[in-house]
């Protein structure tokens, strides 16, 4: 009997152990290890180093460079939401600049979704290029995968414009989600190998992490190099950036987390901001076409959004959204817990905010502390 128990017991452990360290599974054993996300991640995570530049380019420091004053009302809202980071340019200048919890200048944090937009701007190099012939390709053209499983219809535009139809199902925060492979998982590629349709793409929005996973595999394969590379030579060395990044990897080290994970700077982030607005130049050269940056910061008004009785989307491009507020337009990229990029085009202007706020209700798809930091933007531009 004894043995017999041994046994059982033995063959359990085995059991449970293979399960763990498969593909289907192995976010269980790293979720166990790594723990809650948070925008520390960077500090447990596997990562892969993004390079700054040789030669840093300082942010000039505007004349009335933390001279403004932020209003009580609207600090006191700021420190509700835990806000880390804020940070303003206009004209190309450090106009104001505060962290809170011992962040500096120097502190690298997460940025979640905020990485979607990154991955859209190595989307429009690739169609500059001729490496993508068009954004109607088919993402089965550099995919094998969406060529079976009724998925030969999707389009590259269909990825960055969250219309894929796919089964990813961004709501879904079960332990077996893809959700939760994707975050935790051991392959990238894995996890998109278990997207499915759903229903006819290019139709009805639904935001999906997986979409921009797609995108980030198609890129890594068309430029034949990592995406950590890309990010190091096409943007962080040309603008200047001032401290290395990091980029989140999968359990096995093979792909980045292409649709959150970038670890940065507030100074760097807004570089990606300047980029966009100053419609893909930077030092006068052209890094992304002027005409990409226009269509990917251009709402998607022939999409249905579901969840608002089918009315055109007008707040999301190709992985930049947008938004109106008191009188002014931005275009802006969006991360969990409250990472922002915003680009205000009518006071040019570029605003960083980082931190780690709770997830609320959202209006019209923008959670409420948005309204918060253009707000804060208003009271300190010019």
């Amino acid at each position: 009997m004894l043995k017999k128990t041994i046994l059982v017991f033995s063959s359990l452990i085995i059991i449970t152990v293979g399960l763990l360290f498969t593909n289907k599974f192995s976010h269980l054993k790293n979720f166990a290890v790594w723990g809650v996300h948070t925008i520390h991640d960077y500090k447990t995570h596997p990562v892969r180093l993004v390079k700054a530049a040789d030669v840093p380019q300082q942010w000039p420091q505007d004349s009335l460079y933390n001279h403004a004053m932020l209003s009580d009302s609207i600090l006191k809202k700021m420190d509700g939401y835990n806000t880390h980071a804020f940070l303003v340019f206009q004209d190309g200048k450090l106009l104001f600049e505060k962290y809170w919890d011992g962040y500096t200048p120097k502190t690298l944090s997460g940025s979640f979704s905020a990485a979607k937009s990154i991955i859209s701007l190595l989307i429009g190099i690739a169609v500059d290029e001729g490496k993508i012939k068009s954004l109607n390709d088919y993402a089965g053209d550099y995919l094998p995968y969406f060529k079976t499983n009724g998925l030969e219809k999707i389009t590259i535009k269909d990825l960055l414009t969250m219309s894929s139809g796919t089964n990813y199902d961004e709501s879904d925060k079960g332990y077996f989600s893809m959700n939760a492979s994707a975050y935790y998982g051991d392959d990238e590629a894995y996890m998109v190998s278990q997207m499915q349709r759903k229903e006819h793409p290019g139709v009805f929005w639904q935001y999906r992490s997986g979409d921009t996973q797609v995108l980030g595999l198609i890129v890594s394969h068309v430029f034949g190099k990592s995406i950590s590379e890309l990010v190091s030579e096409r943007f962080m060395k040309p603008m200047g950036a001032e401290v290395d990044a990091l980029w989140l990897l999968d359990g096995d080290k093979k792909n980045e987390k292409a649709f959150c994970c970038f670890n940065a700077i507030a100074r760097d982030y807004a570089r990606f901001g300047q980029l966009v607005l100053n419609k893909g130049s930077w030092n006068g050269k052209q890094i992304v076409s002027q005409q990409y940056i226009a269509e990917a910061t251009t709402p998607a008004t022939y999409l249905k959004d579901r969840s608002e009785n089918n009315n055109p989307v007008d707040y999301y491009g190709y992985q930049y959204w947008m938004i109106d507020h008191r009188g002014i337009h931005a275009v802006s990229q969006n991360g969990l817990f409250g990472q922002y990029v915003y680009i205000i085009p009518e006071k040019n202007a570029v605003v960083v905010r980082l931190g780690e706020s709770t997830v609320e209700k959202a209006i019209h798809h923008h959670q409420p502390e948005n309204f918060v930091y253009l707000d804060a933007a208003l009271e300190v531009l010019k």
